[in-house]
């Protein structure tokens, strides 16, 4: 009866040194292997591994993917003595398990050391930095995105020195005002902006007036050189028909001097005209005296 009890008890301790001689590792975690408290391995890949059974070396599971909190808003005070609330959230992961757990031990007391590190680095940044560094209406002045690469690489430096932490990201969720200054805040932003509509209108109106200029100095280039086509155009027909005019002259005197007549009685002549001339007014000849048939 001893035997079979002393071989069922050999048995159960078998099985149970058995059971936790091996440890499943996750895909997303890292085992700390302790040897009475005292770390002696770790286990980053994932499936089994083997270790001496409990209660010689136990085991401490860590999540190794990244983690992020956020940080309450908090107000800092620029280079120029301007209140600023910022608002940020961290995203971090371990990295040197033995040192996180010799400074740490578990996320929260490590998101407690981040965000006292945090607010440091964050209010020394700030705080370096005048208000038109942050709040700016170039997008190649503002300084917001380099000052919080700075903080995240300054944080992380420490992080990991300290806490076996690295600091992947700090950014701003928000960057606002307190509200006692916020009035104030909007009357600059408004005068600002007033400022550069001003600028852009006045540089609209130079380039209008430039434009104008333009436009009127070629529209009298262009009359003066139609006027100069048309005079040309017209000297050449006048001429033309002077030339006429004579060749018909010298060539038919008689005729020449009839047809002129017909033009002045059309032009001094219509249905409304009543002249009191002398029949022997010379213009009225051809009226009264046909013209001689040239022999």
């Amino acid at each position: 009866m001893k035997r079979i009890v002393w071989g069922i008890l050999f048995s159960v301790i078998g099985i149970y040194f058995a059971i936790t001689s091996v440890v499943a590792v996750k895909e997303t975690e890292i085992v700390v292997v302790s040897q009475f408290g005292r770390p002696v391995s770790i286990i980053q890949d994932a499936g089994p591994a083997f270790k001496l059974p409990d209660p010689i070396q136990t085991v401490k599971r860590l999540d190794k993917r990244l983690q992020m909190f956020q940080i309450l808003p908090a107000e800092y005070g620029t280079l120029d003595q301007r209140n600023l609330v910022v608002d940020v959230f961290v995203v971090w992961k371990i990295i040197e398990p033995m040192s996180y757990l010799a400074s740490v031990r578990n996320n929260e007391i490590a998101e407690q050391r981040l965000e006292t590190l945090t607010n440091a680095e964050v209010g020394a940044a700030i705080g370096s930095l005048p208000l038109n560094d942050i709040f700016t209406v170039g997008q190649d002045q503002n300084k917001v995105e380099q000052t919080f690469d700075h903080i995240t690489d300054s944080a992380n430096e420490i992080a990991l020195r300290e806490l076996g932490i690295e600091v992947v990201s700090i950014r701003p969720n928000r960057l606002g005002f307190p509200k006692q200054n916020l009035l104030a805040i909007y009357k600059r932003m408004e005068s600002e902006w007033d400022k550069l509509a001003r600028q852009y209108r006045a540089e609209g109106q130079e380039e209008a007036a430039k434009i104008r200029a333009e436009t009127e100095l070629e529209i009298r280039n262009l009359k003066a050189v139609a006027y100069r086509d048309a005079q040309n155009v017209k000297g050449r027909s006048e001429a033309e028909a002077a030339r006429l005019y004579a060749d018909a002259f010298e060539l038919n005197q008689a005729y020449y001097k009839f047809t002129r007549k017909l033009d002045a009685y059309d032009k001094i002549i219509n249905e409304d005209s009543q002249l009191i001339l002398s029949s022997d007014t010379e213009i009225f000849d051809s009226l009264f005296t046909p013209p001689e048939a040239q022999k």
